[in-house]
């Protein structure tokens, strides 16, 4: 079997995995443990717009977590199947920021790159932050202006309370080409929390398509 989870699919389906074993634990009756574990396996499931029978036998072990050991293993039976996130280095961010002199890509080691749903940092000298996605099947660069907030709040990415900053970068008003309009987002100031937490892109490509569109 292929690889075919991303890493958003990957934290959703750990998420629903463990919603399934400590959700069970609120309850003796086993017809209500097992409503709750089909419905983690269906919402594991729905994050996918086809699967093979293979694929969906691995999901369907969310069924049999009994234990935290058994949640550990689970997790370790989906790690040959997560697509890698691709490795960035200088050489790509030159491509996708060629306006911008001297950017350098931000060191992690291999394992932990491929892990991510997407890659940002921030250049607090200059008030800036960049963000590297996949978007429409290949990667994107997306830049802007960043102001952290001493305040934590939700994330409009990862939609968990967090550490936040507005990210604000100018776009060409529709129709007119000498115009330019603010779009912005609070999102997370740590971009690997903010990473780690993504369960769904959703939210990040969309931001993605009004910055591109």
């Amino acid at each position: 079997m292929q690889a075919f989870i991303t890493n958003a699919n990957y934290h959703f389906i750990l998420k629903q995995a463990a919603n399934a074993f400590y959700g069970a634990q609120n309850t003796n009756d086993e017809g209500v443990k097992n409503a709750l574990r089909f419905s983690c396996i269906d919402k594991a499931n729905g994050v996918f717009d086809i699967l093979d029978s293979e694929q969906e036998k691995l999901i369907a072990e969310i069924f049999h977590i009994h234990s935290e050991e058994e949640l550990a293993e689970f997790d370790q039976k989906l790690q040959p199947y997560l697509l890698p996130f691709p490795l960035v280095d200088d050489a790509v961010v030159k491509k996708l920021f060629p306006k911008v002199k001297k950017l350098k890509a931000p060191h992690l080691e291999k394992e932990d790159m491929e892990r991510l749903v997407f890659l940002g940092w921030n250049d607090t000298s200059a008030q800036k932050k960049f963000i590297i996605a996949p978007y429409k099947g290949q990667l994107t660069g997306v830049q802007g202006n960043f102001t952290p907030s001493s305040k934590k709040g939700i994330c409009a990415f990862c939609h968990q309370d967090e550490r936040v900053g507005l990210f604000k970068a100018d776009i060409k008003a529709r129709g007119n080409t000498d115009n330019f309009r603010a779009i912005g987002q609070y999102i997370c100031a740590d971009s690997l929390t903010c990473s780690a937490n993504t369960k769904s892109t959703a939210r990040l490509d969309a931001f993605i398509e009004e910055l591109k569109s």
